[in-house]
């Protein structure tokens, strides 16, 4: 389940470009079991990994 989470902000980040804001609020759509402070983690991660393979790709 977390990769899945993962995934679907990435993404909204990535090729949705949404703010993040926007993709937290977007996550509760999809998984509305996650607390708020959940989903901006995952958001977070999610924004490291698609800044991070950004970078690598230079």
């Amino acid at each position: 389940m977390d990769k899945q989470i993962l995934h679907k902000a990435a993404f909204l980040l990535h090729e949705c470009h949404e703010p993040e804001q926007q993709v937290v609020e977007r996550l509760k759509e999809y998984f509305p079991a996650l607390t708020l402070v959940e989903r901006e983690r995952y958001v977070q991660e999610a924004w490291d990994q698609v800044h991070t393979a950004s970078v690598d790709n230079l």
